[in-house]
């Protein structure tokens, strides 16, 4: 059995060994992809962070390749509180690699290129609708971690979704729940921002323009690949504009309003935003 105790190194270095022999005999009845889950995902101990990350990483990894994400799906469907985050976190990272199988597979039917990763979506559609139905139930506090598995995604059904967030009126003070709780936390909306931008549209890149000297909101949870983690929302912004422009020399809120005006609203597609793990 696994233990939960060991420091991060070495239960990474066990489970990377055990991984790299195991990747040939994948079955949906995996038993260390699900001791993985058990006892680092679904966990009901204190556990680091760091093992946990690392063990969400590997049975996202093992667990969309060999079926398993349909047990994960079945946890969270169960309605545990203690469980519910770490199973969007997975779902979310297996979305994410089949939104990236995805754009291998049209840019091969486009270009004729061949890859040496051979690129398959893995998970049903009934993982978006599932997460979509609870996401619209969530907590203002639970809602930014579907979010951000509905970002990783890219998939169009998410876009109402993603609109409702920013269309929400916006709390005078932290504690502030609205209307029937329709007060989102900031960082849900950068996140809901990320997701529009992310299928080409041009409200979600006028939202995080917008926002891109802000000096006071928090991005939580999540963060782009490149800024720091806990950082502040305008520096998350701009590291996101960066990712779906590939325009690195800007920086400031009117050269990015420039660069969106001059921008053909078609070439926005299929942009993507690369997150670090979240904390």
């Amino acid at each position: 059995m696994l233990n939960p105790q060991a420091t991060p190194l070495v239960f990474l270095a066990a489970v990377t060994v055990f991984f790299g022999t195991a990747v040939a005999q994948d079955k949906p009845d995996d038993e260390l992809t699900r001791q993985l889950f058990e006892q680092y995902v679904a966990r009901r101990g204190k556990i680091s962070t760091e093992s946990v990350l690392a063990a969400t990483h590997l049975v996202a990894e093992r667990g969309r390749q060999n079926g398993f994400w349909e047990n994960v799906l079945a946890e969270l469907q169960r309605n545990d509180e203690q469980s519910e985050i770490g199973c969007v976190r997975v779902l979310g990272k297996m979305l994410a690699t089949d939104a990236a199988a995805r754009d291998a597979i049209r840019r091969s039917k486009a270009t004729g290129e061949v890859s040496a990763w051979a690129p398959t979506v893995r998970l049903d559609r009934k993982v978006i609708t599932e997460l979509l139905k609870r996401a619209k139930q969530a907590d203002r506090f639970r809602i930014d971690h579907y979010t951000i598995a509905l970002a990783r995604s890219r998939v169009p059904e998410a876009r109402e979704f993603f609109q409702s967030i920013l269309v929400a009126p916006v709390p005078i003070t932290p504690f502030d729940e609205g209307p029937s709780g329709t007060f989102h936390l900031t960082s849900t909306r950068f996140h809901a921002a990320v997701g529009l931008a992310q299928l080409g549209d041009p409200e979600g890149f006028r939202w995080l323009i917008a926002n891109c000297d802000d000096t006071a909101g928090t991005v939580t949870n999540a963060w782009p690949k490149g800024s720091r983690p806990g950082g502040g929302l305008g520096a998350c912004c701009i590291e996101a504009l960066h990712q779906l422009s590939g325009e690195r020399g800007l920086t400031s809120k009117a050269d990015w309003e420039a660069w969106l005006t001059a921008t053909d609203e078609k070439s926005l597609l299929n942009r993507v935003v690369i997150f670090g793990d979240p904390h």
